[in-house]
């Protein structure tokens, strides 16, 4: 098979012959590429083109195409970073440039590189007691739960949220499944190991432990007390 890089330039320059920049994310000819590793990709159209991901299949590899036009790349990157996660910033200021017309992939990518290291927005008291308050109800439900059912989804949910407090208390960007827990890895190498193994054990409470030690650390439970009045609209 044919190298990811040439493989993903040659997809864009017969599929997009017009764009203005390209870039080739994901694990793809990475270190961290695996059998059903495909090539990420995102295109840079012409103004006024369709915004659109799309799957398929190209010279035997499967794609996954992240099509915008450079004003959606901006509202995009913006409601992302909002969140506190960001795959578009990661994939441009991560990814091997591919396509550069008069400088547009560079100034994406040197934009993107800029963002990315001031990291994501902090936490404001509000999000983080919030935070803390789901973790602490996990972790009661979990001390509660008696059946594997229960035990696999409140793990399950717990070891997501605990590890999204840490990232975010920290000011690192979040993701999702498997980038979760590799942004956790590369921040606190050992507190993550030490969560996966408690998750994986046969004990619940092993990692309602663990989960409860990390809390105690990062603020506290959050219980009696706990209050937030919800925004709505109402016509009476």
């Amino acid at each position: 098979m044919s190298a990811p890089d040439d493989v993903a330039g040659r997809f864009v320059a017969e599929r997009f012959p017009d764009a203005q920049a390209a870039f080739l994310a994901g694990s793809a000819g990475t270190s961290l590429a695996t059998a059903s590793s495909d090539l990420d990709v995102v295109v840079v159209g012409e103004p006024g083109g369709p915004v659109l991901r799309e799957t398929l299949r190209y010279a035997g590899w499967p794609v996954e195409v992240f099509l915008h036009t450079p004003a959606s790349m901006v509202e995009f990157v913006e409601r992302e970073i909002a969140t506190r996660r960001s795959p578009l910033l990661h994939m441009c200021a991560e990814g091997r440039l591919l396509l550069d017309v008069d400088g547009c992939g560079v100034r994406i990518q040197e934009d993107a590189r800029r963002r990315l290291a001031a990291g994501p927005p902090p936490l404001s008291p509000g999000e983080d007691e919030d935070r803390r308050y789901r973790i602490t109800d996990l972790l009661d439900d979990l001390s509660d739960a008696r059946d594997r059912t229960s035990v696999a989804f409140v793990s399950a949910r717990l070891l997501e949220e605990i590890a999204e407090l840490v990232l975010t208390q920290d000011r690192q960007w979040l993701s999702r499944g498997k980038w979760l827990g590799r942004r956790l890895a590369s921040l606190a190498p050992q507190l993550c190991n030490e969560l996966v193994t408690s998750a994986a054990s046969v004990d619940p409470m092993v990692l309602h432990t663990r989960g409860s030690a990390i809390l105690d650390t990062r603020g506290g439970r959050v219980g009696a007390g706990y209050r937030r009045i919800a925004r709505h609209r109402s016509g009476t």
